[in-house]
């Protein structure tokens, strides 16, 4: 389905998720082997660990990326999808509600990052989701079989959002967030709101970025941000986002 389509029969149901760096994006189940970031005896980051290479991913050596995947678990077996909000800040999520579908149905979802907050003007939410193909990056394919995504700062390691006795205990506890009705809030200890869990249509997602830079969007004043409403025009917000679209040949399973 094009964006066209989709935007003449669905609606975008936003949620909010406030993050200090790139996002993880990857299955319900998969999460609970995500290690995040581990630190040594001085608080250096161990360069092994999960978060370490989420990192390498988005920032090779050859430059900057909007968006890349990673492999982790004890074999590789799981594939995940980081994208780089480009620093700390809030990332809107909006899953696409077809008109009287029901929860999971979904099968097309973005996230966006915008140096506007949205109570001053929704032009960042109008931008992104109504951006066409062309105007995108293509970055490949996520398999999402379960239907159940998990969106969160990629330096949370699975064990912090519960208590968890045994490693089975913590992998039970996460795959029972995908059977709650959506979108389910993650939160740590003193912080909250660092991750969701959405139901979507299992099976293949396109996955592409998109941006709009404004030349004074990222540096707008606080006491414009913040202060009296009034109109912003394009070149005074910046946004950039990425759209998961469910592929029209995937079987679900």
């Amino acid at each position: 389905m094009n964006n066209e389509d989709f935007r003449s029969q669905s609606t975008y149901i936003w949620v909010t998720v406030g993050s200090p760096g790139p996002l993880l994006v990857c299955e319900v189940d998969s999460f609970s082997d995500w290690g995040g970031a581990v630190h040594g005896p001085d608080y250096e980051l161990d360069s092994a660990c999960d978060y370490a290479r989420a990192w390498s991913a988005v920032h090779p050596d050859d430059g900057d990326l909007e968006a890349a995947f990673v492999r982790f678990g004890d074999h590789e077996e799981h594939t995940g999808l980081i994208w780089e909000m480009d620093g700390e800040g809030r990332a809107e999520i909006a899953y696409a509600r077809y008109q009287n579908g029901p929860v999971g149905n979904d099968d097309n979802f973005l996230i966006m990052r915008s140096w506007i907050p949205h109570m001053r003007t929704d032009a960042p939410r109008r931008r992104a989701t109504e951006a066409s193909a062309a105007e995108e990056q293509e970055v490949g394919e996520l398999e999402l079989r379960s239907g159940r995504v998990v969106v969160v700062w990629a330096a949370v390691n699975a064990h912090e959002i519960g208590s968890y006795a045994t490693s089975q205990e913590r992998a039970a506890s996460i795959k029972a967030l995908g059977r709650l009705n959506p979108p389910v809030q993650l939160n740590l200890d003193g912080q909250l709101g660092l991750g969701t869990v959405l139901w979507v249509r299992p099976g293949t997602y396109r996955v592409a970025c998109g941006w709009h830079e404004g030349t004074r969007g990222q540096y707008m004043p606080e006491e414009e941000m913040y202060g009296p409403r009034q109109l912003y025009a394009d070149d005074d917000w910046s946004c950039r986002w990425v759209r998961f679209t469910r592929s029209d040949d995937s079987v679900e399973a």
